[in-house]
């Protein structure tokens, strides 16, 4: 990724994923989740490189890393208090709906549909 700077161009920093994987979570509605593969696919990454930029979350309820679930409907981790029981306890608040065991898919949503 690069990123437009004071005129010129410069390479992706950390903190800039941090910042643009915060900004497209908050554009999932609650009741609906992406896949950490969505994510990297449309920045050019690694699901785990996002994978590890939620783990870095400090406000995981503002920025709702929550919602960020495995391609194949699993839950996928959680470092934010309490762990997957509390992501799923969050997700099932929310509206999302788990068929054996994983999310449905019915409550995926395309960021890219999102971003219009």
């Amino acid at each position: 990724m690069l990123v437009v700077e004071g005129g010129g161009v410069r390479r992706a920093r950390l903190a800039d994923y941090v910042e643009v994987v915060g900004a497209l979570l908050n554009l999932v509605p609650p009741g609906y989740v992406v896949s950490y593969g969505s994510i990297a696919r449309l920045l050019g990454v690694s699901p785990r490189f996002i994978g590890f930029i939620l783990s870095l979350n400090s406000n995981p309820i503002v920025t709702p890393c929550h919602r960020v679930v495995r391609s194949d409907g699993g839950i996928g981790g959680y470092s934010g208090f309490g762990g997957v029981r509390f992501k799923r306890r969050l997700l099932e608040f929310e509206g999302v709906s788990f068929e054996d065991g994983r999310v449905s898919r019915r409550c995926f949503v395309d960021l890219k549909g999102l971003l219009g």
